[in-house]
């Protein structure tokens, strides 16, 4: 595997976005967060970045999404003995509960995944030693799902053992799915990018993995992150870091890409790119090949023009 750097203009770039921060005066003063040095508690690690999105395979099978959901200690050290973490369902209904909340906040319509469907263990177990444990989420069936809608769960930390305390800030989590849409797979990249000097083509396998009934997002494995390659040389690769991850949205009664936006709030705003010199974004059903352009922070020279051809399911 190719070792691949951030690029090192990226601190330059978000400098200028005014989106980096050395320091987190908020967190250091106690305004926010846990100060682990004197508090023991319990938290989701992700929770920051709650909703998760997921694509589920059509599957009348089991499917076992590990590497989604765990449980962390949020203290300087490892558990000195076994931590009991009791999870509690908080999805609620189609009129109260986490879902509802979600949906009633932004305006959407996330549909609520049966429970009948999926299970995780609600009594987890941090291990002396250990300093998190991983919640293998099952999904037993979907087959019974539109893939024209998404599905929600949530769940709560509601207590833990020792003495532990639930982080407030961080023991909520909800997890939105989606049947993996016809987009979704693996795909051979190639491209370029239009800003001086990185203007090197590009040339890589790329993950495009559901994010709703009619989006993706770009999935790069080579370094195990979203985010997005930019060439730098002949027949090398670097990236501006995971925070310039672009998500497609396509229209799908006609396959065409509706918009393209960034999906990391610290990123720069990302938009598809319609101006000299750029094609029709679409996605070809008959060979699955995806063209789309899109650009960053609204400048025409900071463009990418990609393919994708089809090279699978993922």
């Amino acid at each position: 595997m190719r070792k691949i750097s951030v690029l090192s203009t990226l601190s330059a770039l978000l400098l200028v976005l005014g989106t980096g921060c050395l320091k987190d005066k908020g967190f250091e003063n106690g305004q926010y967060g846990l100060n682990v040095s004197d508090i023991k508690a319990v938290a989701f690690p992700n929770a920051n970045k709650s909703p998760l999105g997921y694509g589920l395979d059509v599957s009348a099978s089991a499917q076992v999404v590990n590497g989604l959901l765990a449980v962390t200690l949020e203290t300087s050290g490892v558990a000195e003995k076994d931590i009991t973490v009791t999870i509690t369902n908080t999805t609620g209904t189609a009129t109260a509960g986490d879902i509802f909340a979600y949906n009633d906040a932004n305006g959407t319509n996330v549909q609520i995944l049966p429970a009948s469907l999926w299970s995780i263990p609600f009594t987890a177990t941090i291990s002396a030693g250990q300093k998190f444990v991983g919640l293998p989420f099952t999904v037993t069936n979907t087959t019974t799902l539109n893939p024209n809608l998404s599905y929600g769960i949530g769940i709560t930390i509601s207590s833990a053992s020792d003495g532990y305390q639930v982080a407030q800030n961080m023991k909520k989590m909800l997890v939105i799915f989606s049947v993996k849409n016809k987009y979704d797979g693996r795909y051979e990249l190639t491209g370029y990018h239009n800003r001086v000097p990185y203007t090197f083509p590009y040339e890589t396998e790329m993950n495009l993995e559901t994010t709703g009934p009619s989006s993706v997002i770009f999935w790069w494995p080579e370094v195990g992150s979203v985010g997005h390659p930019i060439g730098i040389g002949p027949g090398s690769l670097s990236w501006y870091g995971p925070t310039v991850a672009p998500q497609i949205n396509f229209d799908p009664a006609t396959d065409l890409v509706a918009s393209v936006v960034g999906t990391d709030p610290a990123g720069p705003p990302i938009t598809m790119f319609t101006g000299a010199g750029s094609r029709l974004s679409k996605y070809d059903p008959a060979t699955k090949h995806i063209t789309v352009d899109w650009n960053y922070n609204g400048n025409p020279l900071r463009a990418f023009f990609d393919d994708m051809e089809y090279l699978g399911p993922r």
